[in-house]
């Protein structure tokens, strides 16, 4: 039988808590339980959970952050010449965006320095130092990128150009021969400056920079630019960037820049409060568009733009790339899907998918839908030049893929990224076997690892329970991302009352679970559903925003045909679980024997070394249908 492409999700529902031990705390109960689950202290964390506490000093955990510091101070305050060199993704352009701003505030001459992701490919390099050097610029400062530049690094030191790199990717084994190095991996193994993105490191720059010289950080975009880069790079909202990203998230909807403000109002979101929701989905892609189809510099003169009367053509041009990003995406997506869904089911278990005429810059992005309807990491290739083909891999969470790359040196050109995404050069004759190799080194990872889709629901909710006051409180939990995920909740026997399709493939739904109704929208659905069906879901709570109206709304995750029976497994055994007339809950065994909630209902006599795994299974019962939260 053919293997789908949509593979079957195993939802792993949350294990019982047990009654809450008496806490002062105010957040809803069922929430109390998330966090429990989540591994927080009601009594001993939860304050500084909601609220993060002061940071440590920076200049502690990084020690070359001073040194850093004092240059650029002198640079500004005798006007030296400063390039600021960034990447072309949003991370690299809201980091040089915002030391462009800043120390342009300062008095400095200040030029920005992105490669063109189609000519350059990623980071400094040799043409960027001539350009540099050839402009008496004697001060470099990188943003997300630097620690692998080795040859442009050299080549700057005969010119007698000072290098300051600020990065988070991963720090090479060969010592870096720089002005100053600042980096998450050189602070101290607890450090909550560990997560960083590129523009974390460049936001704690300008705040040393600002602290220094007593200047007020507010008075620039730092802070929305802090916030936009930190989603849009998926950093861990742990640490620094959760405390920060707290404070600064609101101050998008205030802000002066007269580049964002345009963004958020070309998209209709200038009348809501501003979620990280929206920077993930929204303006961060507009950023993205730029850098990944045209000259990243023109969203940097968009976004430090100081004339009212250049921003309308800035922005047009910005959303025109955008549009034709989403039509390329679209494009490409399509043909990679026909490619991925014959490897998928030739058992391959690393996806190579290769074609001349794709465009460098999407694929990134469609490497990444690829593996959300595969589940299989994936590596996405185009040509970049004559032979030479740019590679985009993302990961199944499964794989490490920046390791898998390390392990296949010796057939590419160049490699770099994350555990979950990287990128890579390859002449077009050693494609097959990178292939061969990154399937094989993914079926040995993949021998001890289960790789059915699996749903993580936090907590079983009622949609009676769903108010403003219960998001507001969810809200407090905020922002969320990587590291804080949006709690999961799931509800049962949910009643289709409303069902219309939407452009996209998309469905909205009116459901009711018998204790309240409300809205709902299922992104990507197939599922053929009617109105008066019963299906189970899981989702998470968001504000919809339309014509300037918020209303709340469930964004379903996955969902199921609704059945009466729940098989649970515990201890590599299978019961069956149901709800009787008067809802008590009944299970049976394979061997049919069956208890109720009450242990009053059972056909054999429980032994006294039998009731505590029948109260066990029973809680477990509880939660599976629904019972408890």
């Amino acid at each position: 039988m053919k293997k789908e492409s949509n593979q079957f999700k195993r939802w792993i529902l949350p294990k019982p808590i047990n009654d809450i031990k008496k806490v002062n705390c105010k957040l809803n109960y069922t929430l109390q339980k998330v966090l429990i689950r989540r591994g927080i202290d009601l009594n001993n964390d939860l304050e500084d959970y909601l609220i993060p506490s002061e940071l440590p000093n920076p200049e502690v955990h990084f020690e070359e952050l001073n040194k850093a510091t004092k240059r650029i101070i002198d640079a500004c305050e005798n006007k030296e010449k400063i390039a600021i060199c960034g990447d072309y993704d949003a991370d690299g352009i809201t980091s040089t965006a915002l030391l462009v701003e800043l120390l342009s505030q300062l008095g400095a001459n200040v030029k920005s320095y992105i490669p063109s992701r189609q000519e350059e490919g990623y980071g400094l390099n040799t043409n960027m130092i001539t350009k540099i050097n050839n402009q008496e610029i004697k001060l470099v400062i990188t943003v997300d990128n630097g620690v692998s530049a080795f040859e442009a690094i050299e080549y700057a030191n005969k010119f007698g150009i000072d290098i300051v790199i600020t990065d988070h990717h991963k720090i090479p084994d060969i010592k870096l021969n720089v002005f100053s190095l600042i980096h998450p991996e050189m602070t101290p193994s607890n450090s909550p400056y560990k997560y960083l993105a590129g523009v974390g490191i460049a936001y704690l720059l300008a705040k040393n920079i600002c602290h220094k010289l007593d200047f007020d950080i507010n008075k620039t975009s730092a802070n929305v630019f802090f916030s936009i880069g930190t989603v849009a790079d998926m950093a861990p909202l742990v640490g620094a960037n959760r405390k920060w990203l707290k404070e600064c998230l609101p101050t998008i909807n205030t802000t002066n820049n007269i580049g964002v403000k345009a963004i958020i109002k070309k998209l209709s979101i200038d009348k809501v409060e501003i979620t990280s929701e929206d920077i993930g989905y929204k303006i961060a892609p507009v950023i993205n568009a730029v850098g990944r189809i045209g000259d990243p510099e023109l969203i940097i003169d968009l976004l430090t733009c100081k004339s009212k009367q250049a921003i309308d053509n800035l922005i047009n041009k910005c959303f025109a790339m955008n549009k034709e990003r989403k039509r390329l995406t679209s494009l490409i997506e399509q043909q990679a899907f026909e490619i991925a869904l014959n490897q998928y089911r030739n058992d391959r278990k690393f996806l190579v998918l290769t074609n001349r005429d794709w465009h460098p810059g999407i694929i990134g992005i469609v490497a990444a839908r690829i593996v959300d309807k595969f589940n299989l990491p994936t590596a996405i290739l185009a040509e970049a030049n004559d032979g030479i083909y740019r590679g985009s891999i993302r990961s199944n969470k499964q794989l490490k893929v920046n390791l898998a790359l390390d392990k296949c040196t010796d057939l590419l050109i160049a490699h770099g990224g994350h555990s979950a995404a990287a990128g890579f050069s390859i002449n077009e004759q050693n494609i097959d076997l990178l292939a061969q190799r990154l399937d094989e080194i993914a079926k040995k990872q993949f021998a001890r690892v289960n790789l059915h889709k699996c749903v993580n629901p936090d907590s079983y909710l009622q949609l009676a329970d769903i108010n403003d006051e219960f998001y507001r409180q969810l809200g407090l939990m905020g922002p969320f991302g990587i590291m804080n995920t949006a709690p999961i909740f799931w509800t049962r026997k949910c009643k289709i009352l409303e069902i219309y399709k939407l452009n996209g493939g998309h469905i909205k739904m009116t459901l009711d679970d018998g204790t309240s109704s409300i809205k709902a929208i299922k992104w990507n659905e197939t599922t053929k559903l009617k109105i008066n069906d019963f299906i189970d879901i899981a989702y998470n709570i968001e504000i919809n925003k339309w014509n300037n109206k918020k209303s709340l709304q469930l964004n379903i995750i996955d969902m199921k045909i609704h059945t009466n029976i729940v098989e649970l497994e515990l201890h590599k055994h299978i019961y069956k679980c149901q709800l009787t007339h008067n809802m008590d809950i009944l299970i049976t065994n394979t061997n049919g024997k069956c208890i109720s909630s009450d242990l009053s209902n059972c056909k054999y006599k429980i032994e006294k070394n039998q009731l505590a795994f029948a109260k066990k299974i029973i809680t477990f019962a509880e939660i599976a249908l629904g019972k408890a939260a």
